[in-house]
């Protein structure tokens, strides 16, 4: 039996493969000694364009050991869309058994995550259930597909319950660059800065908040044609009312056409919000001095900005 690491933006996977075909991929980080394999290269590809938020194609030969009514299962688990989900009551159904307990049995004993989208199995309401790699990572993974933007990091700080109570509140930020300078929201209050962007309302696409946001809180005018995906930052951490406080912000590369007039609301213009196009290494430096002051309220939200930051500096787009 051969192992390699995959080092993923959801932590290390281990695989294994019997010299011809993947027989295991877990979250776990292997300790033995790690064999190189074309076959291996084949599959790092593929999680390689998995996790850029593209559909990958065909997956490299799997063995899969296990039952007949496994097999079953885990064939139907492989016909599930990139993107798409299913409940386990339609699993059930598809593989001709009465018992959705059984066939979430048989999801669970999956030898090999992602490969097989085990994680694409939801309850009838859509609510998350069990995981092999947690609840977090399948929320992860879906939100990826879904939103078919790569995941550049995860702020987690694990002060929580997982499978209690969460609230979610999604975010969509915009990235517009100028002769090497970023346009960001300064807070006269506080002294940080942010990217243009907030919460996305209900019945609002992603798209739609970037421009609403860019106009109201920094006073931008962006062109919608050029706005692309940059990727997303995974936040979670235990809420000030709730059990477990989520939020995806979904990050956007975008030109401005235009300045208008701002539109803030009471909390951001008590803030003192004003646009600013700043050199990135200020901002990185100074909203990574204020994480230490303002810990509670500020630290998640300023070290995520300048992680976004230091990233874009990294990919030689600042």
């Amino acid at each position: 039996m051969f192992h390699t690491l995959y080092h993923s933006p959801v932590g290390p996977l281990t695989l294994s493969s019997d010299g011809t075909a993947v027989t295991g991929l877990a979250f776990s980080s292997t300790r033995g000694p790690m064999a190189s394999l074309p076959l291996f290269q084949a599959v790092f590809a593929w999680l390689d364009a998995y996790f850029a938020g593209q559909a990958p194609g065909l997956t490299p030969p799997l063995s899969l050991a296990g039952t007949p009514f496994q097999q079953r299962v885990w064939r139907e688990l492989r016909k599930i869309p990139f993107g798409e989900t299913t409940s386990y009551g339609a699993l059930a159904r598809a593989v001709g058994c009465g018992s959705a307990q059984a066939v979430g049995q048989a999801v669970h004993n999956n030898p090999i995550a992602i490969l097989i989208p085990c994680h694409r199995v939801v309850g009838a309401d859509r609510s998350l259930t069990g995981f092999a790699g947690g609840l977090d990572v399948k929320r992860r993974l879906l939100t990826l597909e879904e939103s078919r933007m790569r995941l550049l990091f995860t702020l987690d700080k694990g002060d929580y319950v997982d499978g209690c109570r969460t609230f979610s509140r999604p975010s969509a930020r915009a990235i517009v660059i100028e002769d090497g300078r970023v346009a960001m929201v300064y807070s006269k209050k506080y002294g940080h800065y942010k990217f243009p962007g907030g919460g996305i309302e209900k019945g609002e696409t992603r798209e739609a908040t970037l421009i609403r946001e860019a106009r109201e809180e920094a006073g931008l005018a962006l062109d919608p044609e050029s706005i692309k995906p940059y990727g997303f930052v995974h936040r979670i951490e235990k809420g000030d009312r709730e059990a477990v406080f989520l939020q995806d912000n979904f990050y956007y590369l975008a030109s401005a056409v235009a300045t208008v007039p701002q539109e803030l609301d009471e909390y951001e213009a008590a803030e003192g919000y004003t646009l600013r196009w700043v050199d990135p290494g200020e901002a990185i430096e100074q909203d990574r001095a204020l994480t230490n002051e303002y810990k509670r309220k500020y630290h998640p939200r300023l070290l995520r900005e300048a992680m976004v930051l230091e990233q874009l500096m990294g990919e030689g787009l600042l």
